[in-house]
């Protein structure tokens, strides 16, 4: 039994980081962000930013995955998530990139 507690304990503790990090992103100011933004898995290495141009998502993965050494045999497990929609860009999915795009995303582990 023990077990189930523990269970519970780590579930109540990921929902309350889950609501602390909702509040965080609500309270910072938002930063208007020029482009697309693809903001990568790891800290230590720069987002990649795109200011034109016409990409799929799954270009965009892929020069994503190279940016942070991530295998052509594992980069499919990644894909382009955007928090602010809660959504996940499938492959084909097209991002016409203009002045007045505006766009940040994640790219992290489905």
């Amino acid at each position: 039994m023990p077990t189930l507690w523990v269970m519970e304990l780590s579930r109540q503790l990921c929902g309350k980081m889950r609501r602390s990090s909702k509040r965080a992103q609500l309270s910072s100011s938002p930063t208007s962000t020029q482009g697309l933004e693809i903001h990568l898995y790891t800290p230590e290495v720069h987002q990649l930013e795109y200011f034109k141009g016409c990409y799929t998502a799954l270009e965009l993965c892929v020069d994503a995955a190279k940016k942070c050494s991530i295998s052509p045999l594992c980069h499919n497990l990644f894909a382009l998530y955007d928090e602010t929609t809660s959504m996940w860009y499938p492959p084909n999915y097209e991002f016409k990139i203009t002045d007045e795009t505006s766009v940040k995303l994640h790219y992290r582990m489905r």
